[in-house]
């Protein structure tokens, strides 16, 4: 199978995708009705949404953040988001919805979880032992061989880990470059040229950045995920992930 054809069929693909993934596209709904509903009917018709980046979130963490947690105050995202959205931006109500749910969220695993001047030491010598274990074994230390080079039980280390990868998911959500959901809410394009202008400007990626593009946003798949699935570093998809949205951050200057 050709090259041109392979990126045909993923043009086809994300199109197709594109008019009924939840992050990207705009609902047909009257944004003016948002604003009349009760908290409760706003809690159920959105609830799935905040569940959706809660329990993403948690998987990020590795499950040491409780899901309901997470949820709950989400919740309490969507419920500000509501009192401050404006329809007369043109925007759909749940794409703004999102970037405030998932800013809540950041916020509160901000408050939960500062790394500590103490962590952060035993995240150096983590990674120290790692490299120094890689180097004379010719390959990844498996738990118990860093967990013996470290002098810690094993669930000592399992626990260390956890906190570290935790910490670490919150500063790459801090650090790494605005994703297309934030680009789309804070965007002035009417909804319709808004679609139509990224689905092409996708199109015209390179095949790889539209299968990040594709499998993150369309499948809702964590960077890891993507990872494994293109056979590359979660580093490595982080860096497509940037060149991705670098390249279609012209599809939102057109309203400056």
């Amino acid at each position: 199978m050709s090259e041109n054809t392979k990126t045909d069929q993923m043009r086809r693909r994300l199109r197709r995708t594109y008019g009924a993934a939840e992050p990207l596209v705009v609902p047909k709904e009257r944004p003016e009705g948002v604003a009349h509903l009760s908290p409760a009917e706003l809690v159920e018709k959105h609830s799935p949404l905040v569940r959706k980046l809660a329990r993403r979130f948690t998987r990020s963490t590795g499950g040491v953040v409780d899901l309901e947690d997470l949820y709950s105050v989400g919740i309490i995202g969507l419920l500000q988001a509501q009192k401050t959205y404006d329809p007369a931006g043109g925007r759909a109500f749940h794409v703004f919805a999102e970037f405030r749910v998932r800013g809540a969220i950041l916020d509160e695993l901000r408050r939960r979880d500062p790394m500590s001047q103490s962590l952060r030491r035993k995240a150096k010598a983590m990674n120290a032992a790692v490299r120094d274990l890689t180097h004379e074994l010719g390959r990844q230390p498996t738990e118990l061989e860093l967990a013996e080079r470290m002098d810690l039980e094993l669930s000592s280390l399992q626990s260390l880990r956890r906190d570290v990868q935790e910490k670490r998911m919150v500063e790459f959500e801090d650090n790494r470059i605005t994703d297309l959901r934030a680009l789309i809410a804070r965007s002035k394009l009417p909804p319709e040229v808004l679609r139509l202008a990224l689905v092409q400007a996708i199109g015209k990626l390179p095949q790889r950045l539209q299968q990040v593009v594709g499998l993150y946003y369309f499948q809702d798949m964590g960077l890891k995920q993507v990872g494994e699935i293109l056979g590359v570093t979660e580093a490595r998809v982080c860096q497509l992930h940037k060149k991705a949205v670098e390249q279609l951050k012209d599809v939102f200057e057109r309203d400056e």
